[in-house]
């Protein structure tokens, strides 16, 4: 986990400027996020993943809507349904996030060994299936990396 903390802090200044340029809130950020993830969902599906009730949510997409991070879209066949979609203009906020720094990761990562970049690709696919598998318990010891 240090070694993560340290990638991160790498980053710190670039993501906070980030976070400056757009008009969201971490809120707000956690909805599109969830929405890109998941894709489209209700209001009430995208609340419970969220954790906040419906009401919470109604304000938190009004404003994404009107920024244009989203629209809602009416259920083809079933008038009471509306579903949450990503606009384009999402999608362009997560591949400015992602590339912001790929540059200085691609640069770091070409000065490991091929070996070196074997072990980090299977070692960083072996962590995000544990992550997708839903978590691992909480560590009893602390770790260091």
């Amino acid at each position: 986990m240090l070694a993560l903390g340290r990638q991160h802090a790498a980053f710190a200044d670039e993501t906070a400027r980030f976070f400056m340029d757009v008009d969201l809130t971490m809120a707000q950020f956690r909805a599109l996020a969830t929405l890109r993830r998941w894709g489209r969902q209700t209001g009430r599906e995208l609340a419970q993943r969220l954790r906040v009730t419906p009401g919470t949510l109604v304000p938190l997409i009004d404003r994404l809507e009107e920024l244009g991070y989203l629209r809602r879209v009416p259920d083809r066949t079933d008038r009471r349904l509306t579903w949450l979609e990503l606009t384009p203009k999402t999608e362009r906020l997560f591949e400015r996030l992602w590339g912001m720094g790929a540059a200085r990761v691609a640069l770091a990562v070409s000065r490991l060994v091929p070996k070196e970049r074997a072990d980090l690709r299977r070692l960083l696919n072996r962590v995000a299936e544990h992550l997708e598998a839903g978590g691992a318990a909480p560590l009893e010891k602390k770790a260091t990396a």
